[in-house]
C-alpha cells in the first residue's frame, strides 16, 4: 500500500459501542466507493493492489479491519459476531463517511457479509462483488462431522476439515505458538497442497502443532507478510476465529426469519470472481448458487489459481473488477 496512505485511516465507535479502524479515501467527481471486506486471517492490508488501483482513479475506497482483526475490536464471546450486527458496523462506517454510492466486494468471511448487505440493504448499493466465495443464504448450521460427510457425498471429499481444528478452544494458543506455519498454510504456493492441509481433518493441527512450515506464495510479499503477522502477534486468534465458531455456535442461524424470500435474490448487479484452484470455496459449489440467485446481472470471471485471487492476479482482477463497474454504472443511470 501505497505509505502516504497509512494516515488515512480512522477509528469510529459504531452504533453499539465497537472500535473499527478503517481505510477512507474519498471519491472524486461523482465516482462510486469500494467498499473492501476482507476475510480470515487477514487485516485492510489485503487489499492493498486495489486500494491503490482504484484510488488512483478517483474511486472511493473504505476498508475496514473487520471484527476480530488489527486495530478493531476483539471481543472473545461469539455473539458479537452475528452478522447482520456486523453488517449494521460497516454501515455505520459509511453513514460516518457520508458514502451515498457504494459498491461492496468481499472475499472469504467478508462474502457472507456482502450477500447479507444485498439481502437486506440492496438500496443503499449500486452493485455487490463476491471473491472466491459464493452467495450464500443463512440456515441451521449442521455439526461439522455432518458438513464433511455432505461434502464427501457431493463432492467426493471433505472441504471443511481445518474447520475441526479452528472449533476447538486450544486451537488459538496452539496457532499463536506457531503463526508462520499457519501462514504458509493459508497462503501457499501450491494450492494443491489445501487438498490436504485445509480439506482433511486433522491434518492442518497436526501441521500447525508440530511448526511444519510449507512454501509460502509469492504473491504474499515480504512487506505483507510481516504486517500480517505483527497483527496476529498482537491481536491473537482467539476473536478472529469466532468468525468460525459463530456459525458453528448456531449464532446466525436465524437470520432468514427477518428476511422476506423475494429478497433472498441479489436485485443489484453481481460480479463473482471464482478461482479453480480453490479446493474449499469449490468451483462446482459456487457458481450454480451464484447463477441461481444473481437475477440483477451476473459478470463471472474465472481465475486459474487459489483462494487469494485479488493477491495472484492483481491486475487482471482489478481490469475485469473496474470494467463491470463501469457497465454497472452504465445500467444504473
Amino acid at each position: 500500500m501505497n505509505e502516504s496512505l497509512v494516515s488515512k485511516y480512522k477509528d469510529i465507535v459504531t452504533s453499539r459501542g465497537l472500535t473499527y479502524h478503517y481505510l477512507s479515501l474519498p471519491a472524486v467527481d461523482d465516482k462510486p466507493t469500494l467498499l473492501f471486506i476482507h476475510g480470515f486471517p487477514s487485516i485492510s492490508y489485503d487489499w492493498y493492489h486495489q486500494i491503490n488501483y482504484f484510488s488512483e482513479r478517483g474511486f472511493g475506497v473504505v476498508a475496514p479491519d473487520m471484527l476480530g482483526y488489527g486495530g478493531t475490536s476483539k471481543p472473545t464471546d461469539v455473539s458479537f459476531f452475528l452478522h447482520t450486527a456486523i453488517v449494521q458496523d460497516l454501515l455505520d462506517i459509511l453513514d460516518a463517511e457520508k458514502v451515498q454510492k457504494a459498491i461492496a466486494v468481499g472475499h472469504d468471511w467478508g462474502a457472507p457479509i456482502v450477500s447479507l448487505l444485498s439481502m437486506k440493504h440492496s438500496n443503499r448499493f449500486l452493485g455487490f462483488a463476491w471473491v472466491a466465495v459464493t452467495y450464500q443464504t443463512y440456515g441451521p448450521f449442521p455439526p461439522i462431522d455432518v458438513i464433511l460427510e455432505m461434502n464427501i457425498k457431493e463432492f467426493g471429499r471433505p472441504l471443511l476439515g481445518y474447520w475441526k481444528f479452528f472449533e476447538q478452544e486450544s486451537a488459538p494458543q496452539i496457532i499463536e505458538k506457531n503463526l508462520e506455519s499457519l501462514i504458509s498454510v493459508l497462503y501457499p504456493d501450491d494450492p494443491d497442497s489445501w487438498l490436504t492441509l485445509m480439506n482433511q481433518p486433522g491434518e492442518i493441527q497436526a501441521f500447525v502443532e508440530n511448526g511444519k512450515t510449507t512454501k509460502r506464495a509469492s504473491y504474499l510479499t515480504d512487506e505483507h507478510h510481516s504486517r500480517l503477522l505483527e497483527s496476529l502477534r498482537k491481536g491473537g486468534l482467539t476473536s478472529s476465529l469466532n468468525w468460525y465458531r459463530c456459525m458453528l455456535g448456531g449464532v446466525n442461524s436465524r437470520i432468514m426469519e427477518e428476511i422476506p424470500e423475494e429478497n433472498q435474490f441479489i436485485k443489484r448487479p453481481a460480479f463473482f470472481a471464482v478461482a479453480r484452484k480453490d479446493h474449499v470455496c469449490v468451483y462446482d459449489y459456487g457458481v450454480p448458487l451464484m447463477k441461481k440467485y444473481a437475477t440483477g446481472g451476473l459478470k463471472m470471471v474465472e481465475f486459474q489459481g487459489g483462494h487469494w485471487v485479488h493477491l495472484e492476479e492483481p491486475e487482471t482482477f482489478n481490469r475485469e473488477l473496474e470494467g463491470w463497474i463501469r457497465d454497472t454504472l452504465q445500467q444504473s443511470c
